[in-house]
């Protein structure tokens, strides 16, 4: 069956998504939370900054909030993973600066793989009985612990470049503004064609997909908080509902009516 299903906690600061035999996203992206996952089934080429990596079955990962990914299953007939989301608040407090920068712990043993599908099991159902469940996630901090040695660092890089970095920044802050490459190019004193290829350089994205990544992200916020999907479109510079629904879905993989059907 192939499915696209998220789930959130009663106070929107956790947040799950399972996905079965379908690719979730093609494009590169950023979460504003870190993100733990797990490869249940199938095995994939995932991009984290600007390193790759092949993984498969059983492997558990740490993505930082933040960090540009992308995901490409080798065959999405036979591909299952679940990612938990989780602000950074949150989890500093409860993972501190353990896994911060990111991890991926590969092929774990048959035991430990099972335990860790159990406790994913367990934090999904909490979430569906509407208890928020830190001895789950402690769990997961504990098998990741005992596999720390044998872990890969992913070792993402901020941006070299102070202007960029400060190009970013003021995304961050306005990205709900109306803001053109003309604008940015006339603010931070940069050629254009030279600020779009740095930035890519930096982030792995262009300006305009970064901006529209960090609208996306807040209208999952709004759709959240039971916002109506039209004004959420609006609120978040998209032309119409239509425009708004085909991005939200080439970064999430679902419309914003179905995303919406599974908030508590």
């Amino acid at each position: 069956m192939n499915k696209i299903l998220y789930q959130a906690d009663q106070a929107k600061s956790i947040e799950i998504k399972t996905c079965a035999n379908t690719v979730h996203t093609s494009r590169a992206h950023f979460h504003d939370e870190v993100s733990i996952g797990i490869i249940e089934q199938g095995s994939c080429r995932t991009e984290i900054g600007h390193h790759s990596f092949h993984l498969s079955e059983g492997t558990l990962l740490i993505i930082p909030s933040k960090a540009v990914h992308r995901c490409q299953p080798k065959d999405t007939t036979n591909w299952r993973f679940k990612m938990i989301y989780l602000g950074d608040s949150l989890f500093s407090k409860i993972f501190g600066d353990m896994v911060r920068n990111g991890s991926i712990y590969p092929k774990l043993k048959s035991s430990t793989f099972q335990y860790v599908i159990k406790t994913f099991k367990l934090f999904e159902e909490s979430l569906l009985n509407q208890e928020t469940e830190p001895k789950v996630l402690i769990d997961l901090m504990n098998v990741m612990d005992l596999h720390e040695k044998g872990s890969i660092k992913q070792n993402s890089e901020p941006p070299n470049s102070e202007k960029i970095g400060s190009i970013i920044q003021y995304l961050n802050k306005h990205y709900l503004s109306r803001i053109t490459i003309d604008d940015l190019s006339e603010q931070f004193g940069i050629n254009k064609y030279q600020l779009i290829r740095q930035f890519h350089l930096c982030t792995g994205l262009t300006p305009q997909k970064y901006l529209i990544n960090l609208r996306i992200n807040e209208a999952k916020k709004m759709l959240q908080n039971n916002r109506p999907i039209a004004d959420v479109a609006v609120t978040c510079g998209f032309y119409d509902q239509s425009h708004f629904d085909k991005y939200f879905k080439a970064y999430t993989g679902v419309v914003p009516m179905n995303y919406c059907l599974h908030q508590p």
